[in-house]
């Protein structure tokens, strides 16, 4: 397959001091990257409107609906979930209360309370929006059909960290501790809901007709990068998921790779995992492991990433994911396993401070700040969830 997505590049031309004339180039081209709403400031609030005129906190998870009408986004440090209208550029509100976490139920009338909802995803039928409650160690369902965006709690033990397979309620997701925050990945394929339990280092799946949910690879707390047999493989921080005809590709932070589970068996798409697992590519870190980087590469484990989270299909045989530490938008081809860069500046960053982000130019390219979730609109948008910067940014790619 060829990769539709072609790389671009920044050339910059050092002028000795005798030259009177610059070269000559063809004119730098670049994806046109935008802030659509939120201030893209270091300053963090909570408000609704239009485009740069609404406020969020640190948003994370997005899902795009498949008109193409609404974006989804989990508003993370404002425990909210927000709705951004594609057209208009409108964000409201559905669910939650500005600035409250708590865990209780409700709707529109009587708002349910949420605690750092993360990440989101659609069912197959568009009517129900998934969020892990990652603070209350649960995942939520809204009814988006209806007007009242009613809120539950569908599975999982509310403030009550554990590994627990069992049905809806019963089971437990996450994990206690500063080094083990539960991401909560989520993706959706048809009647089946993938959940990164990053705080457990497992792959949990939940059957949305039956409502059971069972652990399919990795082993209950214990940090690794072991390939092979699900039950028996390691996992580090999985982030992000994308499921398609059960096959599940997930984004690992801490292996700083991508994993493929199928057929009951885990490999390595592409980058390459710290030996030491106790090293990785955050200022938490000890110190940073020399597999730790940004390159692209026509071979995925030659690639390497410095945190690699949210992912989304591109559609056509290759996915979207998110750098985070390193500012860029990656897309690997599934098949190839090939790895560029498509927006973004490369950058190193391993920490969470806030900071705002540029819109690109004719001159020069956009930049992010450390981004988490991304989204495709076919056939060539990017959403993306600028975390540091505080806002919404939408990415015209060049195919």
């Amino acid at each position: 397959m060829t990769n539709r997505w072609l790389p671009y590049h920044r050339v910059t031309f050092l002028l000795a001091a005798a030259c009177t004339e610059p070269p000559t180039s063809e004119p730098e081209t670049h994806p046109i990257i935008e802030t659509i709403a939120g201030e893209n400031s270091d300053r963090a609030g909570f408000a609704d409107g239009l485009g740069t005129a609404a406020r969020f906190a640190a948003p994370e998870g997005l899902a795009l609906d498949a008109a193409g009408r609404y974006l989804y986004i989990a508003d993370s440090n404002n425990h909210t979930i927000r709705r951004l209208e594609v057209a208009t550029h409108e964000v409201i509100t559905v669910a939650g209360v500005g600035g409250e976490h708590g865990a209780g139920d409700g709707d529109l009338s009587s708002p349910a309370r949420f605690d750092t909802p993360r990440n989101l995803a659609l069912s197959s039928d568009g009517a129900t929006l998934f969020v892990t409650d990652v603070g209350n160690y649960v995942i939520r369902s809204i009814d988006i059909a209806s007007p009242s965006f009613t809120v539950t709690t569908s599975f999982g033990t509310a403030t009550i960290p554990g590994s627990s397979d069992g049905v809806g309620l019963a089971a437990q997701f996450g994990r206690t501790g500063f080094t083990t925050p539960w991401t909560g990945g989520l993706a959706i394929d048809g009647d089946t809901l993938y959940v990164a339990d990053s705080g457990n280092q497992t792959i949990r799946q939940i059957d949305l007709v039956t409502r059971e949910v069972v652990t399919i690879a990795g082993i209950v707390g214990m940090a690794g990068a072991r390939d092979g047999d699900a039950a028996q493989a390691l996992f580090h921080k999985p982030a992000g998921l994308l499921a398609d005809r059960g096959a599940v590709w997930i984004t690992e932070a801490n292996n700083i790779d991508v994993r493929l589970l199928d057929r009951g068996k885990v490999s390595t798409l592409a980058g390459n995992a710290p030996d030491d697992p106790r090293l990785f590519c955050e200022n938490i870190s000890p110190e940073l492991p020399p597999e730790c980087g940004w390159l692209d590469a026509p071979v995925g484990v030659d690639a390497r990433f410095r945190f690699p989270f949210g992912v989304t299909s591109d559609g056509a045989g290759g996915m979207f994911v998110v750098d985070s530490h390193s500012n860029v938008i990656r897309h690997v081809d599934l098949e190839t396993t090939a790895v560029t860069t498509v927006a973004g500046v490369a950058s190193e960053l391993l920490d969470d401070i806030p900071r705002a982000s540029t819109d690109s130019t004719e001159l020069a390219p956009g930049t992010f700040s450390h981004p988490t979730h991304v989204a495709f609109a076919p056939p060539d948008t990017l959403f993306v969830s600028d975390r540091s910067a505080n806002c919404i940014r939408r990415v015209v790619l060049e195919p």
